[in-house]
């Protein structure tokens, strides 16, 4: 009977086990099932981090550090003074700078008032000029004219006492035949072969003659005087035309000299320009010493947490040194390198799901954002030459970037270089 018993409880034992491992053995083929049929609709990497906007703070002048106002790992805003360096030589510089541009501007308006000041004043005296030249011509083509007339009437005079020396001529002619005719009456009339009345008349003949000689010198006397009139006055004419002549020429030389003044307008327009450019060099020289004054106050460029603070007050420091970073931990990713074949049906806009290292258990929500056009090799530092014949086929990784959901990371416990598992759901 113990015997029976024993024997059925052995049976049972072995059917338990028997049950047990094909239980064991469906559950594994099961929990393969499953590995098989998720390994198909999800990609994963263990080569992956976050990384982050790293923003370096550096001095844009050099000078020295009189106030670190920050401290390491602490959380500051877009616009926070973070350090400052001692400002006194810059406000000199200022100062200097603001002297130099009013004096510049000075110069500029002395020189814009310069311009039509000269531009008025030569023009007035081109006109004065241009009115002298033409007063001057115009009296010379007077004078000339005048000349012309005084020639003639000298002409007419001289023809006029031509005349009267003619005139002369003829009534000594005239004169001496009727002094002969009155000569042969007188001897007529004494033989008395005439009458005495005949020798009258000779004798009255001879006394007219007589008188028109008188007349006639007197006229060329007359006519002597005024040709010697006409002869003074064309030599006074001709003093007067050539004294305006003079006049004429010292106009248009005058007039010369006015237009050849214009010419400073153009110069007094270039010392204004070259007044304004000095006053925009001023101008840029006040501006960068405001700006270098400003710079002595570093601000923080984004908002961030400090991280690598290597400043210290008392330092000095040089242009572009770095002084600390800023992470900023409002914008972090995830960069994950996979391998070549596993990116067959990997596309932008793919849910992920991200493990980190650093929080077992915790899952952070993802999408894929873009992949990388080129492997991580082809933008190392030496990248590999495969035309020198040891060529060996090796998979490549490609860097994928993967963003988180917004809110995943409002606590900023993920920060760059924390090393992570992203899984890509490819459906």
């Amino acid at each position: 009977m113990i015997e029976h018993w024993t024997q059925q409880h052995i049976s049972k034992r072995r059917l338990l086990a028997l049950v047990a491992v094909a239980a064991l053995l469906l559950g594994a083929l099961g929990y393969g099932a499953y590995l098989w049929y998720y390994s198909q609709w999800h990609v994963s990497t263990d080569d992956a981090y976050v990384t982050a906007h790293v923003a370096p703070v550096s001095a844009r002048l050099p000078g020295t550090v009189v106030e670190v106002r920050v401290i390491d790992n602490q959380d500051v805003k877009a616009g926070d003074v973070l350090v400052r360096l001692d400002p006194k030589d810059y406000e000199v510089a200022l100062a200097q700078a603001r002297a130099a541009a009013d004096s510049a501007k000075a110069d500029l308006e002395n020189a814009m008032v310069n311009v039509p000041l000269t531009d008025e004043t030569t023009r007035s005296l081109v006109q004065q000029a241009e009115a002298a030249l033409a007063a001057a011509t115009e009296a010379s083509q007077v004078a000339a004219h005048d000349l012309d007339e005084r020639q003639g009437q000298l002409k007419a005079k001289e023809a006029a006492e031509a005349a009267a020396k003619a005139a002369v001529r003829m009534a000594e002619a005239d004169l001496e035949r009727a002094r002969l005719d009155r000569e042969r009456m007188r001897e007529l009339v004494q033989t008395q072969m005439i009458a005495q009345q005949d020798f009258d008349h000779a004798d009255a003949a001879f006394k007219s003659a007589q008188a028109a000689l008188d007349v006639a010198r007197q006229r060329v006397n007359q006519a002597r005087e005024e040709s010697l009139q006409a002869a003074a006055a064309v030599r006074s004419q001709t003093a007067t035309l050539a004294q305006v002549r003079r006049r004429a020429e010292e106009s248009q030389a005058a007039l010369a000299n006015a237009r050849s003044q214009r010419q400073q307008v153009k110069v007094r327009q270039a010392q204004a320009d070259a007044a304004r450019s000095r006053l925009a060099q001023a101008s840029a020289n006040l501006r960068q010493a405001e700006l270098n004054l400003e710079y002595t106050t570093i601000k923080a460029p984004v908002g961030g947490r400090v991280t690598k603070k290597t400043v210290e007050i008392g330092q000095v420091v040089q242009a572009g040194q770095p002084l600390l970073s800023l992470v900023d931990l409002d914008d972090v990713w995830i960069v994950a390198n996979y391998k070549e074949t596993a990116l067959t049906h990997v596309r932008p806009g793919q849910r992920a799901a991200i493990a980190v290292d650093t929080y077992p258990g915790a899952i952070f929500k993802a999408h894929v954002d873009s992949i990388q056009a080129g492997s991580g090799a082809v933008f190392s530092l030496l990248p590999p030459e495969n035309a020198t014949g040891n060529f060996v086929k090796v998979v490549q990784r490609v860097p994928v970037k993967i963003v988180f959901e917004p809110g995943e990371n409002s606590r900023h416990l993920l920060v760059p270089g924390m090393s992570v598992v992203p899984t890509i759901e490819l459906r």
